[in-house]
């Protein structure tokens, strides 16, 4: 191959690829506003801590039970905007987690200060 066969693949490639870079910043720039990077000053205690996931197994048949959300009231660390506390919270299981794989589930926090999760 001689180097004019060479340029004209280079000159039809190079509009793709600046029509593609301009696509990603585009979206880049979209996704992350300064407002969503900046927390809000809210006086509202909200649920702080390690998440704990588990691998779910799945069964080889459809024909299950449909069950009620599983919540449960354990200790955890809540915060606002000034100040920390140690108080119950309402955890349930969370199975649609970003960025993880289709059956890792997670023991979330959903609500501070509870005093009975069936509410």
């Amino acid at each position: 191959m001689d180097s004019f066969t060479i340029i004209p693949n280079v000159v039809k490639l190079l509009p793709l690829l600046f029509i593609c870079v301009q696509f990603i910043v585009k979206f880049n720039l979209i996704g992350s506003s300064q407002a969503e990077l900046m927390p809000a000053a809210v006086d509202e205690l909200q649920p702080v801590g390690l998440t704990e996931y588990r691998m779910v197994e799945a069964d080889s048949h459809d024909a299950r039970r449909r069950l009620a959300p599983f919540q449960l009231c354990l200790l955890c660390k809540c915060c606002a905007a000034t100040n920390c506390s140690t108080m119950p919270c309402c955890f349930g299981i969370d199975c649609q987690l970003p960025n993880k794989p289709y059956g890792v589930c997670a023991f979330v926090p959903k609500k501070c200060d509870c005093i009975s999760c069936a509410v």
